[in-house]
């Protein structure tokens, strides 16, 4: 459909769903981790961020893998966990960081719904039962 709002009408395509909040996810990550590490070495919050933002970087690498491996806990963790931030530090963005922070709770949204419809795919396969070959050929008359 588009690059924002991914069909998930297939297992492969519900996989896809998941890309951008996996990105979104270490993007996340590393920013923090680096922002952190350098006010850590100034002894002072750069951007706003201090060295707990450690905590959040090893959190989000987390849930990056996790939601690559397509759980759903993690998926809706990483989606709620986001939105929280977002919503804490969106006074002190800038217009473009709320282009982007919209961009990937799109993405985490995409992300919540192609896992989730991956494992009904998943379980729909498991469902169905393959028919036995009809015995006619082996039955004698």
């Amino acid at each position: 459909m588009s690059w924002y709002w991914k069909e998930v009408d297939t297992k492969d395509n519900a996989e896809d769903a998941t890309k951008l909040a996996v990105g979104a996810s270490y993007f996340v990550s590393v920013v923090s981790g680096v922002l952190a590490v350098i006010s850590i070495a100034t002894r002072q919050p750069v951007f706003g961020v201090d060295g707990w933002a450690l905590v959040d970087a090893a959190l989000f690498a987390v849930i990056g893998w996790r939601i690559s491996r397509l759980s759903r806990a993690w998926t809706v963790v990483g989606l709620c966990l986001y939105v929280m931030e977002v919503v804490g530090s969106f006074s002190s963005r800038s217009a473009g960081f709320g282009v982007l922070s919209l961009i990937f709770v799109l993405g985490y949204i995409n992300a919540v719904r192609g896992v989730f419809a991956y494992h009904r795919f998943v379980k729909q396969e498991k469902a169905e039962v393959p028919v036995p070959p009809a015995e006619t050929e082996n039955a004698q008359i």
